[in-house]
């Protein structure tokens, strides 16, 4: 199978239901786009570090830490609950917090869309608050107990020692005074080191950098979004959609999609078109017939759909009036007849050449007939291959030769048979 002819049978004969495809998913997406309304912007700017960060990584490790919290449901929750906004927290959080680093600065600015231009504003104040006190604050339950702790080693440590102190002056001995000194010595020097841890935690608190916000109110705006991302998008689906379609109709549906497959098929060549003149076309048929040997031509339609041809070519060629209006003098012209009219004149008394041979249908061939007929048949282009196996298997039945194929009008509509 060629490329034409794949395109021929899955595009061309399903084009209407690759275009319904296609059109649906963009009604949609379109229909969808007009009723939502633009969404609406609030940002913040935070500073998480006093300094420069060192690095490209040291800031984006910044702005990944400021949206890991923003986006944290209980930060998140609280924050929308305290801005009188109901949201799903989850959602929201997945598409409607951003957190964007500026550069290598330690800026980061976090942003809250949202599609209620009052609600932004205030969801985007009540998380940056949340989210700069979390990151102050989250880690001083740690820093008060390690400062507890250091302080009761350092009153262990002093009680000790003053209990030692306490005993050397009720010692006489040298060498227990020694000892004891020791140990002294030891206790001092314990107490001496915990503070000393305690005062440099007490310092590096003290000391560390403090996230602030940039500003008290947030940056309002409203982004006005365009429909052409979502309606291409929705079109290749679309369009995946319709070729899917047209594969599996074809599949279950197989067909034969052009004249030309069809000559390949049946071994015979095209021998015109039921539009063109109807004296040259029995001409030609006539040749063909006498090249074989064959004094009746059998006119025989590809399907069922075909039969209305078939009658209106064997009326024109027997010389009678077609079922068709009948042709004025000059309807060979464009302007000389309607639109849907074939261009021969059947008032054409003299179809020369070849007047011995008789053009017949199936039904009316006569035992003269039957030894020297031959087939000739008559298709719009596009033939079921089912129907195509009835029409082999009638044409092994009578075992007559193939002269040849007239191409019919089409008679496709949305890519079906009609």
């Amino acid at each position: 199978m060629t490329i034409e002819e794949m395109f021929r049978r899955i595009v061309r004969a399903h084009l209407g239901v690759i275009l319904v495809c296609m059109l649906l998913p963009v009604a949609v997406a379109a229909a969808l786009a007009v009723d939502r309304p633009d969404p609406t912007i609030a940002s913040l700017r935070l500073q998480v570090i006093s300094g420069a960060p060192k690095s490209a990584t040291e800031a984006e490790g910044m702005s990944s830490r400021v949206l890991a919290l923003a986006t944290t449901p209980s930060l998140l929750g609280a924050a929308l609950g305290a801005a009188g906004a109901p949201r799903d927290v989850q959602e929201f959080a997945a598409t409607n917090v951003t957190a964007q680093r500026l550069g290598e600065s330690p800026i980061v600015e976090l942003s809250v869309s949202d599609d209620d231009p009052l609600a932004a504003g205030p969801i985007a104040s009540e998380l940056a608050a949340r989210v700069v006190m979390f990151m102050n604050q989250g880690d001083q339950a740690a820093f008060r107990d390690t400062l507890a702790d250091l302080a009761d080693q350092i009153t262990d440590a002093t009680i000790q020692r003053n209990q030692l102190v306490a005993q050397l002056k009720g010692i006489a001995d040298v060498t227990a005074r020694q000892d004891l000194q020791v140990q002294i010595q030891s206790a001092n020097l314990l107490v001496s080191q915990l503070s000393s841890q305690r005062a440099t935690l007490v310092a590096d608190e003290a000391t560390r950098d403090q996230v602030v916000l940039v500003g008290n109110k947030p940056d309002i705006r409203q982004v006005h979004t365009s429909m052409l991302p979502q309606l291409a998008l929705a079109l290749l689906l679309g369009l995946v959609l319709g070729l899917t379609a047209a594969t599996i109709l074809e599949t279950f549906r197989p067909r034969v999609n052009s004249i030309r497959a069809l000559a390949r098929l049946l071994q015979a060549p095209v021998l015109g078109k039921s539009t063109e003149h109807i004296g040259s076309l029995r001409n030609t048929m006539a040749l063909a017939a006498r090249r074989q040997g064959v004094d009746a031509v059998v006119l025989m339609g590809a399907d069922d759909g075909d039969a209305e041809t078939v009658s209106t070519l064997l009326f024109a060629l027997s010389g009678h009036s077609s079922p068709r209006p009948k042709l004025r003098k000059g309807a060979n012209s464009p302007a000389g007849r309607a639109a849907d009219e074939p261009p021969y004149d059947v008032d054409v008394p003299d179809l020369a050449g070849f007047s011995d041979v008789r053009f017949t249908g199936l039904s009316a061939v006569t035992p003269q007939d039957e030894m020297t007929a031959g087939v000739v048949v008559v298709s719009g282009g596009t033939v079921l291959l089912r129907s195509l196996d009835d029409l082999d298997d009638v044409l092994k039945a009578v075992r007559w030769p193939v002269l040849g194929i007239v191409h019919g009008p089409a008679r496709r509509r949305f890519g079906r048979l009609a």
